[in-house]
């Protein structure tokens, strides 16, 4: 029996229960159902379900069937449950080792750093930054499509996407979550165009100030673009300064 029809199997409370009293102590219906605020019948439709999981058996010792808990079913569910960590260790390994090495500065090209204090509290300007970033974002002049943009998704998870969607609904993908620790930080790997050959890093920090939250962006990693590195920064270094001002605006809004 496949590991989800097991999983699906315990999903219910009740039944889940009804499991835990067979695996501490094998026993017939009528035991198994004085120990639970349920009808007899009802412990027996849950056995059922149990035993056709394959996480019970059911062995008929005199006038009593007499169930327990199928070794060999719960072996199967531990298996799949360690390969499912497994898979979950090995992609947290391979985004840490990407997070690191997109961090790391090899060269002498400073970073871009901005710092702006909005009247919000912390938990309100991380949201206005990330799921509402379309509220504010100059799209016409700072996007892809540009006028043609109908929408700006952040996807708040590692692993998750910055992404555009044109009225055609064409997607272009500004940059992938390295990291995600709301409503303290973000980090982005940032590569705002059609084919994307290389990409910096954008970090975004919000922490609490006297006045509201205060905002600390730091862009770096201009030498993944190589020769193209330093006359990127110079763009981008005025350019902060224009997007975030339409931020601040509408925080104050």
């Amino acid at each position: 029996m496949p590991a989800k029809a097991k999983l699906a199997a315990l999903a219910d409370p009740t039944r889940r229960r009804v499991f835990e009293l067979v695996l501490r102590r094998p026993g017939p219906v009528g035991r198994i159902a004085a120990r639970l605020p349920v009808s007899r019948p009802a412990v027996s439709q849950h056995l059922r379900v149990l035993l056709e999981a394959g996480l019970v058996t059911a062995e008929q010792q005199g006038t009593s069937r007499v169930y327990a808990a199928d070794r060999a079913g719960l072996a199967e569910l531990r298996d799949w449950l360690e390969d499912m960590w497994d898979q979950a260790l090995d992609a947290y390994d391979a985004a840490a080792r990407k997070e690191h090495e997109m961090l790391r500065t090899d060269t002498g090209i400073a970073p871009v750093t901005k710092t702006r204090t909005v009247p919000l509290p912390v938990e309100a300007a991380f949201d206005l930054f990330t799921r509402r970033i379309g509220e504010w974002w100059p799209v016409a002049t700072h996007s892809i499509a540009g006028e043609s943009v109908e929408e700006l998704r952040f996807e708040g998870r590692v692993g998750g996407r910055l992404v555009e969607v044109a009225a055609d609904g064409t997607e272009h993908s500004w940059g992938e979550v390295l990291a995600w620790d709301p409503p303290h930080r973000f980090v982005l790997s940032w590569h705002p165009t059609p084919e994307p050959k290389a990409a910096s890093v954008l970090e975004v920090r919000f922490r609490p100030a006297e006045s509201g939250t205060e905002l600390l962006l730091e862009h770096r990693a201009w030498e993944e673009h190589g020769a193209d590195g330093e006359r990127l920064r110079a763009q981008y270094e005025p350019g902060w300064d224009f997007v975030l001002g339409r931020f601040e605006a509408a925080a104050i809004r």
